[in-house]
Order: C-alpha cells, then structure tokens, then sequence
C-alpha cells in the first residue's frame, strides 16, 4: 500500500486512490499540479502538512471514511474548494484560515462535533466568502448558532443531530441565501408542526 511511486507523475492532475488501505499520505508533495485528490475509505490517521502544502493547486480533497481525529496540513491550500473529511473521528473544525476565501462545499457528516467544536476561531467562525454548502449530518450537535453568520450558505444538511427545539434553529433565520435545510432525525423534527415552523424560520 505504497504511494511513493506517484511522486514521479509530475504532470497529475487528479488522482483517486479510495479503497486501498494506505495508512499515511506520501508522495504527492511535488505534485504542484493536482486539481484533485480522492483518498476515501482507507486507514489515514493524519493529513500530513508536508505532503498536502505542496499542493498549491488543488480545489478538491476527499478524505472520507478514514480515521482522521483533526483537520490540519492545508494552510497553503488556498484554491480549495471542497473539502470532504466525513466519516472519521473529528470533533472540532479548525485549521481552515487558508480556505476562507475560497472553500465553496465542506462535507463533515459522520464525526463526533459538537456545537463547541464547530465554532472554532480557525474553523467554520471564519468569515468565509463562498461557502455554500455544508454537511453535518451525524455529529453531535445541539443548535444551529455555528452557522448563523454564514451569508452565503445555500445548502445546510444536519440530519441526525441532537437539536431539540426551534429555538435551536431560530440562529439561522437571517441567512437569505439558504435554499435547503434537512433537520430530519432530529428531536425537534418529530414536532407535528414540523413542516411549517421551519418554513417561517427559514422562509426560502
């Protein structure tokens, strides 16, 4: 489960090795041409700095199901666009300063993050520009109030948390751009009201 002879490919732009067992990334830090990487569903416990900094290129990197317990190595990552580390053993988001400009789509379903995790000030409390799309289904959240000054959020997925009221969710009432919200198996979803005070919440 080698990744070394990568490193020869200089000219790579994407690459996709999911599903192989590989234990720790090597190999790719001189592949300044990388747009994309998929390393999903192997043994990962870390992303390595010296090999993810190099990468000064790559929009998209796809770490999910691994097992990965922080977010780090991709301070000089600044063209990402989509991060996916869903599936691993985080409990907080941080390390993001890099991507406030640039992230568009960040996939965290299936972690342990509770709503002190998710404000980190090197996590999603940045002030990012582009972010439209967040998944969070599956974690341990309570509310809604990481989120609420995310202006360019279309898309909030945060199923299968532990949000019990609606009052929970009243912190994402001013986001104009928000589209879609999927609150489904949470406390507050079996509310036989459900429906309808979530469209006067979130009126789009």
């Amino acid at each position: 489960r080698d990744m070394n002879p990568i490193s020869h490919c200089l000219n790579l732009q994407e690459l996709y090795i999911a599903q192989n067992k590989i234990k720790s990334i090597r190999g790719i830090g001189q592949l300044t041409q990388l747009r994309k990487v998929d390393l999903g569903a192997n043994r990962i416990r870390f992303m390595e700095e010296e090999e993810l900094s190099g990468l000064i290129n790559l929009e998209e990197l796809w770490l999910g199901k691994n097992k990965i317990e922080h977010i780090g190595g991709i301070s000089k990552l600044t063209k990402l666009r989509r991060l996916d580390v869903q599936s691993n053993r985080l409990t907080s988001i941080e390390n993001l300063e890099g991507q406030v400009d640039t992230l568009e789509e960040l996939y965290l379903a299936h972690n342990g993050i509770d709503v002190e995790g998710a404000k980190c000030p090197t996590g999603l409390a940045l002030p990012f520009k582009q972010l439209n799309t967040i998944d969070m289904s599956r974690n341990r959240l309570t509310d809604t109030s990481p989120f609420a000054h995310l202006t360019s959020l279309n898309e909030l997925w945060i199923s299968g948390n532990d949000i019990k009221t609606f009052d929970d969710v009243e912190y994402i009432s001013s986001l104009v751009e928000l589209d879609g919200v999927y609150l489904e198996y949470n406390p507050v979803a079996s509310d036989f009201e459900y429906r309808k005070k979530l469209v006067e919440i979130v009126p789009n």
